[in-house]
């Protein structure tokens, strides 16, 4: 008679392995963004105009280029402004402590994009947007002091600090 034990032994090991895996990776359908909308799986997400110094967008990003591309910029190009992108996928990401949200996106072509959606929101790169200005209550030093107290937590990156930063003398 054949003994199976040491096999069950084995599936059983590997199932436990695999269960907190399998768990783990729960599909997520909606996500409820910073300028106050919930975005779920195929909605269209508008886009402002890019932040970038050639008008591209700085916080969607191309993903797995299957060729070489003849555009030098990983981010959409500034052809996109004023229009819209099709949720694919919403992903949580963790990052230096922080929760961060990211959409898989598709632009009409060949290509996904990741857009890290709260971050493309403070820049505008995706309206209607929810943009860091001064209230009533505090100067532009104010903000830009807040601001800079969020780089040094993490909260924010150089980039976003930066543009911010531009948004606030600009006004």
């Amino acid at each position: 008679m054949l003994n199976l034990l040491p096999v069950m032994k084995k599936v059983s090991i590997l199932i436990l392995l695999l269960v907190p895996l399998l768990t783990k990776a729960q599909k997520i359908t909606s996500y409820k963004a910073a300028n106050g909308i919930t975005y779920h799986l195929n909605d269209t997400v508008r886009l402002g105009k890019g932040s970038g110094n050639n008008g591209s967008f700085l916080y969607i990003e191309q993903r797995g280029i299957p060729f070489p591309s003849p555009h030098p910029s990983p981010g959409l190009p500034k052809a996109f402004t004023n229009s819209g992108v099709i949720i694919k996928n919403i992903i949580k990401d963790h990052l230096n402590g922080i929760d961060k949200y990211m959409f898989i996106v598709g632009a009409g072509g060949p290509f996904r994009f990741s857009v890290y959606i709260d971050d493309a929101i403070l820049a505008c790169e995706v309206v209607p947007c929810q943009a860091s200005t001064p209230t009533t209550s505090g100067s532009v030093a104010d903000e830009i002091k807040k601001l800079k107290e969020l780089l040094d937590s993490g909260a924010l990156t150089q980039a976003e600090f930066d543009a911010q930063k531009k948004k606030l003398l600009n006004e």
